[in-house]
């Protein structure tokens, strides 16, 4: 892996694969959520909803930046021991992860959860394990094994999930969420096989001085940080539902969510494929790719968010069936919150891959304020709207503040809105050269 800046060429291709993976990701999870909503209903929805919900919190929060801390110091050639540090924080983050499932289980008081506690604890132990892992695989900064994990938990998800409901007449959250969990070993067994065959730890450039421990740890806890409050903004108002709602309309709104960020997909691709290619290297190319990235993709998402939410009454009655019709406003705000929200990621590639995560964490902190104090004046009517139109204003704000940050701390130009004839090229080229 080389220490120079990438070429457009390569970052094109990598963009590229990434996005045909979570494209088809998309699909195939759409899916799932399609069957596991009509076959479980929305109490059975709620529930699968919360546990994964509980996992998927304590994973992230259990990683503690220390997989982007080693891809940045690795992409940077530094000298470090790499292989005891993948070994130590690859245990450490699963035992950390699944006591943090352990404590967030006492948010609910849905009976079903904690009767099948050692169930979602393996799995919250195994999800923090292949996090760790998706992250290293962004080693190779073609992206193509990351993109085959990807997609195969996806898929795997979705062919164990069909004899369940070609053989059972009931089925039920934990026979789905069981095999969901055979698919993370499988997963994070393909990451371990990977990291061996490729000596992850190995540098294969010319190494440059060493760096401290605790260097490497500030630059993960930093990013901890950042994490932190991202899934707070992220999470705060299914973490609100499931604490004071019922299962039910937990089970509506998470539902909602979750199908509103198959507009992400173009975002979420840019943003892994510019920290991959830049982590650690040209500043200046890092910079140009990131405006040009959000000029491209903002409007013509924003656009697509405003057609869906026009179109979101019938789609989501036809799709879903008319149980579910009550998370129809939800999901047409959310639309506009998950393209608001991938911006400012994108956005915010332009720190954490030059080495300045702190710049982050300090947006994400600014953002989280508003929310924290508004949450307990949220009426007790409507209460869905109301949490979707909050996060819509977290993301709005997160958004600001990094255009801000970056003209004030940068001294960059603001970047532009509006894409122009030129940027259709650049999309077309990023959109075929897969290969």
């Amino acid at each position: 892996m080389s220490a120079t800046a990438p070429s457009m060429p390569s970052i094109s291709r990598a963009f590229g694969k990434t996005l045909m993976t979570t494209m088809g990701m998309t699909v195939v999870g759409f899916i799932s959520s399609v069957i596991t909503a009509r076959i479980l209903g929305p109490e059975g929805r709620g529930l699968l909803s919360a546990a994964i919900l509980v996992c998927s919190l304590s994973a992230g929060i259990a990683q503690c930046g220390m997989g982007s801390s080693y891809l940045y110091h690795f992409g940077a050639a530094r000298q470090f021991p790499y292989l005891r540090f993948l070994l130590l924080s690859l245990l450490s983050i699963s035992i950390f992860a699944t006591a943090l499932a352990a404590a967030g289980l006492q948010l609910s008081d849905a009976v079903q959860l904690h009767r099948f506690m050692w169930l979602i604890l393996a799995f919250a132990a195994f999800m923090a394990s292949q996090m760790y892992l998706f992250t290293l695989t962004q080693l190779h900064s073609d992206l193509h094994f990351f993109n085959i994990l990807r997609f195969t938990q996806v898929f795997g998800n979705l062919v164990l999930m069909l004899p369940l409901v070609l053989w059972f007449d009931v089925v039920s959250f934990e026979q789905i969420l069981a095999t969901q969990l055979l698919m993370l070993i499988g997963v994070t067994g393909m990451g371990l096989w990977w990291t061996r065959k490729h000596r992850v730890w190995q540098l294969k450039v010319e190494v440059k001085e060493p760096v401290q421990p605790w260097v490497v740890l500030r630059y993960g806890f930093h990013q901890q940080g950042i994490g932190l409050l991202s899934l707070f903004l992220v999470n705060f108002d299914k973490l609100f539902l499931l604490n004071r709602g019922t299962i039910r309309e937990y089970g509506f709104y998470a539902l909602a969510f979750t199908t509103s960020r198959l507009i992400g997909a173009v975002q979420e691709s840019a943003s892994v494929a510019l920290f991959s290619r830049f982590a650690g290297r040209d500043e200046q190319a890092l910079s140009q790719s990131v405006r040009n990235t959000f000029r491209v993709t903002f409007m013509p998402l924003m656009v697509l968010a405003a057609i869906g939410g026009a179109l979101s009454p019938w789609l989501l009655n036809l799709i879903y069936g008319k149980s579910f019709a009550a998370m129809t406003m939800p999901f047409a705000i959310l639309l506009f919150e998950c393209v608001i929200g991938g911006a400012s990621w994108t956005l915010a590639q332009r720190f954490t891959a030059a080495g300045q995560p702190g710049l982050v964490l300090a947006r994400q902190i600014i953002a989280v304020v508003p929310v924290l104090i508004a949450i307990p004046f949220l009426p007790q009517e409507n209460t869905y709207v109301w949490l979707a139109g909050l996060m819509l204003a977290g993301a709005c704000l997160r958004l600001i503040t990094t255009i801000i940050l970056g003209v004030r701390r940068l001294n960059e130009p603001m970047p532009d809105f509006i894409p122009t004839r030129g940027d259709l090229a650049i999309l077309r080229r990023l959109v075929t050269r897969t290969k």
